[in-house]
């Protein structure tokens, strides 16, 4: 039932992270077409990490940035990942108090997001 909650939520562009709840949850990145997914990622805080994306390409505090790997699959180079995101990207969340990290490692399992290998 919640992976089926976090697939129907409308879409936010990562600029709209403050719209994003402030507790923890479970963030999916995707294209803004809804057709390839990214990268999935259980966090804190919601509001944070997904505003981190876009700032740093890195979501957990101290965490590895996306960006190098972004680019390389979509073969482009690093400094134009920020924009990529921008415009051609989405985010769709399900805030969880419990149980986000389990959640996540489920929706990795099923949707195979690109940058979570």
């Amino acid at each position: 039932m919640q992976f089926r909650r976090l697939l129907t939520c409308p879409p936010a562009k990562l600029s709209e992270a403050d719209h994003a709840p402030v507790g923890p949850g479970v963030f999916l990145l995707s294209d803004s077409d809804l057709t390839t997914y990214y990268y999935v990622e259980p966090c804190q805080t919601l509001r944070i990490a997904i505003g981190n994306l876009l700032r740093g390409g890195t979501s957990r505090r101290g965490g590895d940035s996306i960006k190098p790997r972004l680019a390389e699959h979509l073969g482009i180079a690093e400094s134009r990942v920020t924009k990529y995101l921008a415009d051609h990207c989405v985010v769709r969340w399900l805030q969880l108090d419990e149980g986000a990290s389990h959640f996540a490692h489920f929706v990795t399992a099923i949707l195979r997001p690109s940058l979570n290998e």
